[in-house]
C-alpha cells in the first residue's frame, strides 16, 4: 500500500509510485528526480515537518505538503515473522 513520503521513516530506501498535485508541482518533482521508480531515502528529519531526502545520490529539502504529495512504497517490503515450531 502507498504512503506518502511525509509518512515514511527515517532510513528506509522506498520507491515512488506517484505524485498528486498541480502540474507544476509534479513536474517540479520529476525534474528534482522524484519521479515514479525512482528510489529515495529519507535522511533527516527537520523542524515544521520536512525532510530531507536522498534522491539519485543528491540530497533535497522538502517541505511537509511537497511530501505529502509524493507516494511512496518500500523497496523491501517487511519479511513475515517465521513461525516458531510448537
Amino acid at each position: 500500500m502507498a504512503t506518502s513520503l511525509a509518512r515514511a521513516p527515517v532510513g528506509i530506501e522506498l520507491r515512488v509510485v506517484g505524485a498528486v498535485g498541480p502540474t507544476a508541482l509534479t513536474r517540479r518533482l520529476a525534474e528534482l528526480g522524484l519521479r515514479v521508480g525512482a528510489h529515495v531515502r529519507c535522511v533527516q528529519k527537520t523542524a515544521g515537518g520536512g525532510r530531507i531526502v536522498d534522491v539519485a545520490g543528491s540530497r533535497i529539502a522538502l517541505g511537509r505538503d511537497v511530501l505529502d504529495a509524493v507516494q511512496t512504497v518500500p523497496t523491501h517490503p517487511a519479511q513475515p515473522a517465521e513461525a516458531t515450531p510448537s
